[in-house]
This record gives structure tokens, C-alpha cells and sequence, in this order.
């Protein structure tokens, strides 16, 4: 009987592993190509960014998350349940130490993570048998189709392929939803999405940010710089005078502080944007990759057209 039993559970062992279909990913990180196999679905994921842990809880991969680390805002209301099962390892990135203690089999986040000042390279993890994954979206060419790619593709590595396609299907229709009710023929806005900086201005620029902008139906006065963020000099600002100041909102620095040093800083405070007090509030975790977008251009579209959602 328990030979019988043995087998039994061997042949069925067997056939669930068989049932999991090998993903193969590919990434750059820090100038050199990877190609990372799957062979089965992880167990132990940690996530060490806000964006990618909001991913993970949007899928429902609670029960295969270790431990997360830096989250910049407040986890979504609707995730915080799940998000409270989670062990938290760090503000900010944790130690090696802390990392491995949870016994990660895979590890994902913004490509500063994935270094031998944090808890690893890329080279460190393979051998540790921990598959590191660098995302898609956080590539200077990001849009925001590669946000659903790279949904798409967690499904397929944690083998719940199905579930990611009915998020990201859920996602293009809010989105749908809220982009039809802006003509297609209103005369486009212009927008400075400003992040921070005094000495010269730190804006978002092409990449995924660049990208809900425009889904948004906006024009991103420094869309045209081939990075997700760069310094700009305050009169290149100036001379393109935007219709709409978009206010990245995350750190030490308020909403309200970034608003008035725009308001009295002698190369900003005569644009039309802001003597119109025409400022947007964004999130910085809305522009990462993730559930967010939903909300990002939401919340983007209804403050560049006021005028059409107050019908």
C-alpha cells in the first residue's frame, strides 16, 4: 500500500511539474543582456519596489511573496489587506542579511536594486538560485503597452497567465472609458510634469511617464529627451511656457512646497500655468510601472480638461 501510495504521489508530482511551460525572459542591466529560464512557478518573491509589489498584489501573488521593500506612497486601499500579510524588510533597500534571510527564489525591482551595494548582482543572485527580473517598463522606452507585457509576463513565469490577461483586459477598458470623453479633435495641452530640483528643473521626459502624458491626451513640453528623467535649465521652461504644470508628489518635499517655489521663483512665476494656478498632482508611484497607470491617467486627463469632465 504505501509503495502504491509512493507512486502515486511521485506520477502526480510529476505531472504538475510537467504542466508548468518554461518561460524564458531577457533584460539588460547595467549595460550586459541576461537571459533568465523558469522552470517553475517561485515560491519566494520578494519585490523592492513600490510599483512591482503593487503588480504582485494586483495579480493576487500574496501567497508567493517573502518580503517587499521601498514603497514610496501608501499601498492602494484596495491592496492593504494583502499588503499587511507581507513581511516588510526595509523603507528603503535591505541589507543582504535581511534578503536572504526570508529565502527569496526570485527577486524584482528598479535596476539599483539588483547591485552588490544592495542585495546583489545579477551574476550573485543566479548563483544563489534567486532569478532576478528587471522589468520592461522601467526602460527609457517604455509605454504603456510594455506595462501590459510585463503583466503578461509575470502571469507566465508564476503560471497564472489567464488571470494577468483579465487584469490587463480590465485595465485598457477603464482606460478606454475615461480617454473617449475627450474630443478628438480639443486642442491639446501642454505640460511641464515637473519632479523636483532648484538649481535647474528634474523633469519627467520620454519613457513610460512620457507615455501616460500623452495617453492622457497631453504634450510633454521635454518628451522629445530620450530618457525617463533629466535636468532641464529653467529658461529652456521658460521659452516653452506649458498650459499645465504637472507636480510629481513623493519625498519630503510636499505638493505644496513644490507649488510655491514655482510660484516664486522668478524664471516660473509669470507662466501662464502658474499665474493660472493650473497645477496637477501626481503621484510618483502613478508613473511607475503598474495598477496605477489606471489611475494616473485618470487623474492627468481630468486635470488637463477640466472643462470637458465638469459636464
Amino acid at each position: 500500500m504505501k509503495k502504491t501510495l509512493s507512486l502515486i504521489f511521485c506520477l502526480l508530482f510529476s505531472i504538475l511539474v510537467l504542466a508548468y511551460e518554461p518561460v524564458t525572459v531577457n533584460f539588460t542591466h547595467q549595460g550586459k543582456d541576461y537571459e533568465i529560464t523558469y522552470t517553475k512557478s517561485p515560491e519566494r518573491a520578494v519585490t523592492l519596489s513600490h510599483f512591482t509589489t503593487e503588480m504582485f498584489l494586483a495579480l493576487n501573488l500574496e501567497e508567493k511573496m517573502a518580503g517587499t521593500a521601498w514603497a514610496d506612497n501608501e499601498i492602494l486601499p484596495e491592496l492593504k489587506t494583502a499588503y499587511d500579510k507581507i513581511p516588510i524588510l526595509s523603507d528603503r533597500y535591505p541589507s543582504k542579511e535581511i534578503f536572504l534571510s526570508v529565502n527569496p527564489d526570485f527577486v524584482t525591482g528598479w535596476h539599483s536594486a539588483l547591485t552588490d551595494k544592495n542585495v546583489g548582482s545579477v551574476e550573485t543572485l543566479i548563483q544563489m538560485d534567486i532569478k532576478p527580473l528587471i522589468i520592461k517598463s522601467v526602460e527609457p522606452d517604455a509605454t504603456l503597452e510594455t506595462v501590459y507585457e510585463d503583466f503578461i509576463t509575470i502571469g507566465k513565469i508564476f503560471d497564472i497567465e489567464d488571470r494577468a490577461q483579465k487584469l490587463v483586459k480590465s485595465m485598457q477598458n477603464e482606460i478606454n472609458d475615461v480617454r473617449k470623453k475627450v474630443p478628438s479633435n480639443v486642442k491639446k495641452v501642454k505640460v511641464l510634469a515637473y519632479d523636483s530640483g532648484k538649481d535647474s528643473a528634474f523633469v519627467v521626459c520620454s519613457g513610460l511617464g512620457g507615455s501616460l502624458i500623452q495617453e492622457a491626451g497631453g504634450i510633454n513640453i521635454f518628451g522629445n529627451i530620450q530618457k525617463a528623467y533629466a535636468n532641464v535649465s529653467w529658461e529652456k521652461v521658460a521659452q516653452s511656457n506649458p498650459d499645465i504644470v504637472l507636480i510629481v508628489d513623493y519625498g519630503s518635499t510636499t505638493y505644496e512646497q513644490k507649488v510655491q517655489f514655482l510660484e516664486e521663483n522668478p524664471a516660473t512665476k509669470d507662466l501662464d500655468a502658474v499665474k493660472n494656478n493650473k497645477f496637477v498632482k501626481i503621484g510618483l508611484a502613478d508613473l511607475s510601472p503598474g495598477i496605477r497607470n489606471i489611475n494616473a491617467i485618470t487623474t492627468m486627463t481630468k486635470g488637463f480638461y477640466p472643462e470637458i469632465f465638469k459636464k
